[in-house]
């Protein structure tokens, strides 16, 4: 079969499912994992063809990019794209995530350290149940992960800092550099989690663990890894003065 890059024409967009539609329904299987019921698989696989079809139009063989790996970014940011437009989360959610960011944010920045979850719940004024109910209710924020972070423009498109991390060529050298200080930045807010939450993170977005896995591992759960998860989501935000 051929590859993008082997083609001495244009391919139909009959031949590009063929080849990359396992691609699409590799992104689309990896964001189900933590997005509400509401949402229905088979939609984002819609919103992953067409940021599939419209990759193809905007790849140039003349970068130095992987059509592969290009496509990718191209596929997986429609299908963020269409979540973010599929608004979910009533606004008194909404108001009790940036509640709940901006105390991680105060108390962390007065103590000089990670704060625990009964320090939020008292400044909050909420029992630790009750704040824990709130991580349940507003743990699907995080839905977008990273590539909720801001997104710099390149020379055609927004590109988000993921592709900054595998080195995006449409990225100007001055855009690279002030998206590198944001990764900075953000590996420095990292490092400031409390070991569980980085060893969640590192666990769910890099060895791409489920949140049963993660709950066997650290013995905890399946609830309670998804509480964390939302709780180091909000924790970094606020770091980040997001």
């Amino acid at each position: 079969m051929n590859t993008i890059d082997e083609y001495t024409r244009a391919p139909t967009p009959d031949e590009l499912l063929e080849e990359y539609l396992p691609l699409v329904r590799y992104h689309a299987d990896q964001l189900m994992r933590r997005t509400p019921d509401s949402i229905e698989f088979d939609d984002l696989i819609n919103a992953g063809v067409m940021g599939l079809l419209d990759g193809a139009q905007r790849f140039d063989h003349s970068r130095d990019v992987q059509f592969k790996t290009f496509v990718s970014y191209r596929v997986r940011g429609a299908m963020i794209d269409y979540l973010r437009a599929f608004d979910w989360m009533p606004r008194g959610l909404r108001d009790h995530a940036k509640e709940m960011q901006n105390a991680f944010a105060v108390l962390e920045q007065q103590y000089g350290r990670p704060v625990e979850e009964e320090e939020i719940a008292e400044h909050l004024g909420i029992t630790l149940t009750e704040y824990r109910e709130r991580l349940n209710q507003v743990r699907y924020m995080s839905v977008i992960h990273f590539d909720d972070l801001p997104a710099m423009s390149g020379d055609e498109d927004d590109v988000s800092i993921l592709e900054t991390l595998e080195g995006d060529p449409l990225l100007s050298p001055e855009s690279q550099n002030t998206m590198l200080q944001f990764v900075h930045q953000l590996a420095e807010a990292i490092s400031a989690l409390p070991k569980r939450e980085n060893v969640l993170i590192t666990l769910y977005y890099y060895e791409e663990l489920t949140m049963k896995e993660i709950a066997l591992i650290l013995g905890l759960t399946e609830s309670r890894v998804s509480q964390i998860h939302a709780q180091m989501v909000l924790r970094l935000r606020g770091l980040m003065g997001l």
